[in-house]
């Protein structure tokens, strides 16, 4: 079955997260918005996630490039086959 998520999505949306998260505090500490417990936690999920999708985005891609060279040897190998397929 094929990945309906592409790791290139994955990473976009953890790099968002991790953005969000470094960003909320930094707005924090300027004053514009008011630091609360909920808040807090928030930036917590929002950078935690951010970390696990990037984990997983890059496994993902890891493995597609894998499965793509795999692929791209064995076309080279089926290839050499045909071509010495005439000595037997």
């Amino acid at each position: 079955m094929k990945n309906q998520i592409s790791p290139l999505k994955l990473f976009l949306a953890g790099a968002i997260c991790v953005i969000l998260g470094f960003a909320l505090p930094f707005i924090i500490i300027l004053g514009f918005i008011e630091n609360s417990f909920a808040l807090s936690f928030l930036i917590y999920i929002l950078q935690l996630v951010g970390m696990i999708l990037g984990v997983v985005a890059a496994a993902g891609l890891a493995v597609g490039r894998l499965n793509k060279e795999k692929d791209e040897r064995q076309a080279e190998k089926d290839e050499q086959k045909s071509e010495l397929g005439w000595m037997k």
